[in-house]
């Protein structure tokens, strides 16, 4: 097996595992929308579901499920190919798709099972004056951003991934002496 798919079927199969059992744990010993404090006024663990898409997206959405299953597909297919045309030493970028792989199946795992998504991780602002300001201010004027979870954050881990390898390879590219390409960047494979 060539580094790049060691690397993914690691870093997707330990991000699943990771995911489901959250979510199993959650369901298991926190009621619906009871919380407990990890950080208090910051951080804490609170069961809630989600049957729409990101900040409930499409909540309503009368056919939400044919989208997100269609998401999915497409989000399967495009990681596949794009595997496979990634040069079988790199670890970086199939590390990045087997984040998003394992945040768009852990999601669509809920969402087959149950109708819904598991989320737990409850981030917010609970000190004042920073709480107040927020609420007056802030994008949705809450003070709580939407709570998440462990497959939510592969995704946003493996986006940023690629957007770190884009810029570095934009970097390379640029910094390159004159008529010839940086080694390692795209134009030079």
């Amino acid at each position: 097996m060539s580094p790049k798919t060691v690397m993914f079927a690691a870093t997707a199969s330990i991000m699943l595992a990771l995911d489901q059992l959250s979510k199993i744990w959650v369901r298991a010993n926190l009621a619906e929308h009871e919380e407990r404090s990890i950080i208090p006024q910051f951080l804490s663990l609170a069961h809630a579901k989600n049957k729409g898409a990101a900040f409930s997206a499409l909540d309503s959405f009368e056919y939400r499920y044919w989208v997100f299953y269609a998401f999915t597909a497409v989000a399967v297919v495009v990681i596949v190919q794009g595997l496979r045309q990634l040069k079988s030493t790199d670890r970086f970028q199939s590390a990045a798709m087997g984040f998003i792989f394992s945040g768009a199946i852990g999601n669509f795992i809920d969402r087959v099972m149950r109708g819904e998504v598991t989320d737990m991780v409850k981030v917010y602002a609970g000190m004042e004056p920073l709480k107040s300001w927020l609420r007056a201010n802030g994008p949705g004027h809450t003070n709580v951003y939407p709570i998440w979870n462990i497959a939510d954050a592969a995704i946003v881990i493996g986006v940023s991934m690629f957007a770190i390898s884009y810029w570095l390879e934009k970097k390379e590219t640029v910094e390159a002496p004159t008529g010839k390409p940086a080694a390692g960047s795209a134009a030079a494979e």
